[in-house]
């Protein structure tokens, strides 16, 4: 992409007027769900400012843990709040609903994450998903051999994986489109221009 994604901004309308930044995208729907009570943003070398939330939940700031890439992040915000339940939610992951978010929260499995395909461990995305300690723990271990990987823990057949079918909410391939490219971000802006229009025509009837 060029640049940090954190900071894109998404429009805030048809008109393509800049709106939030992708990081208080994230954090703007994080706080829609319920359960949540805390926000935790995992900072990296990310330096602009979180903005606020309505439901006036605590929102702060922790540096990465060990590793590197969206691993590190999971395992700063795991450091930041011990013996937490995490609901991970990538800032590269603008699309995704609360209603699968509040879905994934409710999970009771030991890792819960969104999927294209829930019969497909190839599809489950770690990096929008219910993380719990004892997974944390697990990848706090992988860490520590070396590998930085989040998807195989996703197979990991001593945790109770529970996917949740991303397709229930949408075109799963929009629903966790992943913003790595600038043909991404363009599809990610028209997708966003595309639903604030009708959200303003069915405010208008």
């Amino acid at each position: 992409m060029g640049g940090n994604k954190a900071v894109l901004r998404l429009p805030r309308s048809r008109s393509g007027e800049p709106g939030p930044t992708l990081v208080d995208w994230a954090v703007t729907r994080l706080a829609a769900v319920a359960a949540v009570e805390e926000i935790v943003v995992a900072a990296g070398d990310f330096g602009a400012e979180v903005g606020s939330v309505d439901r006036g939940l605590g929102v702060s700031v922790a540096p990465d843990g060990p590793g590197s890439g969206p691993a590190a992040g999971v395992l700063g915000a795991a450091r930041s709040r011990p013996g937490h339940r995490l609901l991970v939610l990538a800032c590269d992951l603008p699309l995704v609903p609360v209603g699968l978010l509040s879905n994934l929260a409710a999970s009771d499995a030991e890792l819960a994450p969104a999927a294209e395909d829930p019969g497909n461990p190839r599809s489950m995305n770690p990096t929008c998903a219910l993380w719990t300690p004892p997974a944390l723990k697990r990848l706090a271990v992988r860490i520590e051999e070396g590998d930085n990987r989040l998807y195989p823990l996703t197979r990991c057949a001593a945790l109770r994986i529970g996917p949740v079918d991303a397709g229930r909410f949408g075109d799963p391939e929009d629903v966790l489109l992943n913003v790595n490219t600038a043909a991404d971000w363009e599809r990610a802006r028209r997708l966003v221009e595309r639903e604030s229009g009708r959200r303003s025509r069915c405010a208008g009837r």
